[in-house]
């Protein structure tokens, strides 16, 4: 190959380097575009800066995924010994409490939760004065839904993604979120496993009695799980406290509390700012158009030098 041939190579790579990086975006999942903006925050199933609490009695909570507390907090009623030892709740990952790795997951679900904020892309869909699980708001595709102030779930909220393999729904609520007893979260379509569902509330976040919900909450102040309420596909994150009820599991209809991070929907990330409910190429596309771009372009360059 002749030195010129070289200088083409170059330029060949660099135009391919912008080719892909304009091409990325497209790559992403159906949805937000995949990431990781959790940071540390990702394997913790609850953070709050001042208090965790759970019942000695009746408290048969189960946290699976790591706890944090941050700045200055405690963490009471769990068996590690850093919540109280001797209770009837549970922890199945790592507790950190008022130490640099809690500060440092706190100060990134922070982010996470700005970059939420940030996404505008489509326009956000105002729900204020609906109540979800009702009516016109009992089934929502993907998307950024708003309330100016508070926030009802009564009933089943299904979030049906269809054909989307990588849904994501925002929910950006002015101040509170209340759940009504029984109510439900309920993700489906091709996606579901893949699904990204947030839930960011101003103030305090209550999950009303047997509530089976699913998402991430990010609460300006409180997140209060009433007794037999569950998050059992998502995580707890406040800026003050969260709280368990606890119930009485051997009780008619009780059911202990439950948070975790453990399924697809609570591990699917985002980038702030990226389109919710794009095209999505298959995952070979930009690897089949930079091919294509070699040769059509690059390749019979080369051959005449």
């Amino acid at each position: 190959m002749r030195p010129h041939s070289f200088s083409l190579l170059a330029r060949a790579v660099m135009t391919v380097g912008l080719l892909g990086a304009m091409l990325a975006p497209l790559a992403s999942a159906d949805g937000i575009p995949l990431g990781t903006p959790l940071g540390t925050a990702a394997p913790y199933a609850v953070i709050a800066q001042t208090l965790v609490s759970n019942p000695t009695t009746f408290g048969d909570t189960v946290i699976t995924g790591n706890l944090g507390v941050s700045p200055s907090g405690s963490c009471t009623g769990f068996i590690p010994a850093a919540c109280g030892a001797a209770a009837a709740g549970t922890i199945t990952g790592v507790v950190n409490i008022n130490n640099g790795a809690s500060a440092g997951a706190l100060a990134d679900a922070g982010t996470a939760k700005g970059a939420l904020l940030a996404t505008v892309i489509p326009a956000p869909t105002d729900l204020t004065g609906g109540v979800l699980g009702v009516g016109l708001d009992a089934t929502l595709p993907p998307g950024i839904y708003t309330f100016s102030t508070t926030a009802q779930l009564n009933g089943i909220l299904t979030l049906a993604g269809g054909s989307n393999l990588a849904p994501v729904w925002i929910f950006e609520i002015g101040t509170s979120l209340t759940t009504g007893t029984g109510s439900s979260v309920v993700v489906t379509g091709a996606g579901a496993g893949a699904a990204g569902v947030y839930w960011v509330e101003g103030t305090t976040a209550t999950l009303g009695t047997n509530t089976e919900f699913e998402g991430n909450i990010f609460a300006g102040t409180t997140i209060a799980f009433d007794p037999g309420a569950q998050d059992t596909c998502g995580r707890a994150f406040s800026d003050t406290a969260v709280t368990f009820a606890g119930d009485n599991p051997a009780a008619a209809g009780g059911q202990p509390n439950i948070v975790s991070d453990t399924c697809g929907q609570s591990a699917s990330g985002f980038n702030g700012g990226g389109p919710v409910g794009g095209a999505t190429p298959e995952p070979g596309t930009l690897g089949l158009a930079l091919a294509g771009f070699f040769s059509i372009f690059i390749f019979p360059v080369l051959r005449r030098h």
